[in-house]
């Protein structure tokens, strides 16, 4: 019997070792190892359980062989539930900057005339530096009746606008200018990547705005999900979110190299933010972040969080990330708007 309980600690551990470097994999060669990451969380937290039934019940050797693969599966714990106690001390001699990044699924323009909560919560935030997701696709989202009513005051806060959006934007106290790089020209209706050079308080900062392509879960595909425990379908259900996801995190791949090109042909200070539509420790995420990103959740934050809350999956998705001469003092998720992708606010000293 206890063969068997160290074969099975074994298997456990080493799918959850798989889970935390299979960010590492490229998924264009092999797709299993990111479809674990995805689920990363949901592994950690059952080696955790089954490591404590074992200690409970004396199985010491299986126990430690599952604490050994969560001692090495720390540095991605870490992205994923930062331990920070408390704030970094601010310099009064330096220059604060504030930002934000909101995927806004459209102000909701569905809604018709009445004002968006997504806008609101924007102006609200007084941030210096604003970038969107899903702003609108083929016009101006400052056309829109949900929005109208507090053009004036965006208009006031915020002289420095994109003035075509095409999906991503950016909104600003202080001018900028486009940066042109073939790497920047988008190549679905969901993948979108634009950078700004930014006048910004303590020196010039380059802001990338990304949204990479959705794993192409839709309404549809919460009933897929819910319709797993029918024994008569569950193979080609999961067959279908498998091929999906497959598919989604190749394209992920190629986008987010992209992104990292872009970041190599860049020196000085750097804020890249949006929708990556992919986890910490991913592939995507370690791509973009490479040897010199940091990611300000990571580095202030306690816990973890999700910032995508619709179709049943409860993920962080959204990014802050830098580098360069600036410190990030804070980074938070507010649950506001009424878009299924919750905002980050992030303060840096320059």
């Amino acid at each position: 019997m206890k063969h068997i309980i160290h074969l099975l600690a074994i298997v456990l551990a080493f799918v959850l070792l798989l889970s935390v470097y299979g960010g590492r994999v490229d998924p264009v060669v092999w797709t299993l190892p990111s479809m674990l990451t995805l689920a990363f969380p949901i592994v950690l937290l059952l080696v955790i359980v089954v490591m404590v039934l074992l200690a409970i019940f004396k199985q010491w050797r299986a126990a430690v062989i599952l604490l050994g693969a969560l001692l090495l599966s720390w540095p991605t714990i870490r992205l994923i539930s930062p331990f920070n106690l408390g704030e970094p001390k601010a310099d009064p001699e330096k220059t604060q900057l504030k930002v934000l990044t909101m995927n806004v699924t459209e102000f909701n323009w569905q809604k018709g005339n009445e004002p968006s909560e997504n806008m609101r919560y924007i102006l609200d935030q007084d941030a210096d530096i604003v970038v969107i997701q899903e702003g609108l696709v083929y016009f101006s989202f400052e056309n829109l009746s949900t929005v109208k009513p507090m053009l004036k005051e965006l208009y006031k806060k915020y002289p420095y606008r994109k003035k075509e959006y095409y999906d991503v934007g950016i909104i600003s106290k202080y001018p900028f200018t486009e940066v042109k790089s073939e790497v920047l020209s988008q190549d679905t209706l969901n993948y979108f990547i634009k950078a700004w050079d930014v006048e910004a308080p303590g020196g010039d900062l380059r802001v990338v705005n990304m949204h990479l392509s959705s794993l192409r879960f839709t309404a549809n595909d919460s009933q897929v999900i819910e319709s797993m425990n029918v024994p008569s379908d569950r193979k080609r259900r999961i067959k279908s979110v498998a091929q999906k996801l497959g598919n989604g995190f190749i394209s992920h791949s190629r986008q987010a190299k992209a992104v990292r090109q872009l970041l190599d042909e860049t020196s000085g200070d750097v804020l890249v933010m949006g929708d990556m539509n992919d986890t910490p420790g991913s592939f995507a995420y370690r791509t973009v972040c490479g040897d010199d990103l940091h990611d300000a959740w990571a580095d202030t934050g306690f816990g973890p969080i999700y910032t995508f809350h619709a179709h049943h999956l409860y993920v962080k998705i959204d990014h802050i990330f830098y580098r360069g001469d600036m410190k990030v003092l804070s980074c938070r998720r507010d649950k506001e708007g009424e878009s299924d992708h919750y905002p980050l606010v992030a303060v840096f000293e320059r």
